[in-house]
């Protein structure tokens, strides 16, 4: 099965359990906003100055992926006939979004590091930002129904968590996160998408696996979980 990954780690780190290696990755698009999708972000150009500045971002993946971002890949690879599966997950979505020179780019934490100040930000708990989110669906799932088909797609039905593995960290967790609140906004993101996709696309496990680890290897967070999820999810996937 080749897969392709739009999201964040949550959804990437299921396939390093893939021991059987039933599963082949085309591709990994991280920190880049369904927000940013609508057809009339996407027609928009970023001016060169800007990518200079990404020489700001000392890591090659990450440079890689705001530059990704800032030309909205995501859109051309999902119109690529060269995988099976588009697994998404929606924690990317946590992000505000930034404008720079009439274009909405994802201000995640390795965009603020390229040091480029935008011209206006909106809050990713507004309504604006729900609005242009739900373009950005809509068109990204377009373009898939266009090329491969809705059945291409698995949505990672997953919530920030408010349990850790020790009980120190839980309460660090929830001290640290607006978990409740990002939890509300993602139920009305998984209420939108079941609307449009079948009941096979919506990818979700016991709620009980929902464990952050306190020894995650990219840290502590409300979703960075245990072994058991990544695990699990895998076993969801193969059927």
């Amino acid at each position: 099965m080749k897969v392709k990954v739009y999201g964040g780690c949550v959804s990437r780190d299921i396939l390093n359990f893939d021991e059987a290696e039933t599963m082949q990755l085309v591709s990994y698009n991280a920190r880049s906003s369904l927000a940013t999708l609508g057809s009339n972000n996407v027609a928009k150009t970023i001016p060169n100055k800007y990518y200079e500045s990404l020489s700001n971002i000392s890591s090659k993946f990450q440079r890689r992926m705001v530059e990704s971002d800032f030309n909205n890949e995501i859109i051309e690879s999902a119109a690529a006939e060269d995988y099976d599966v588009l697994l998404i997950d929606f924690l990317v979505d946590r992000f505000h979004l930034a404008e720079i020179n009439g274009k909405l780019v994802t201000r995640s934490v390795e965009f603020v590091r390229s040091g480029i100040k935008p011209d206006k930000l909106i809050n990713t708990f507004s309504d604006q930002y729900m609005k242009l989110w739900r373009e950005g669906i809509d068109n990204l799932f377009s373009v898939v129904d266009h090329k491969i088909g809705l059945d291409a797609i698995k949505i990672n039905k997953v919530y920030w968590s408010n349990q850790a593995n020790t009980p120190e960290d839980t309460i660090l967790l929830n001290d640290k996160w607006e978990i409740e609140k990002n939890n509300e906004k993602l139920k009305a993101m998984y209420d939108y998408v079941e609307q449009i996709l079948p009941s096979s696309s919506i990818i979700e496990v016991d709620k009980d696996l929902l464990v952050a680890d306190s020894n995650h290897k990219w840290g502590l967070s409300p979703f960075h979980f245990t072994d058991d999820y990544y695990k699990r999810m895998l076993e969801k996937m193969r059927t």
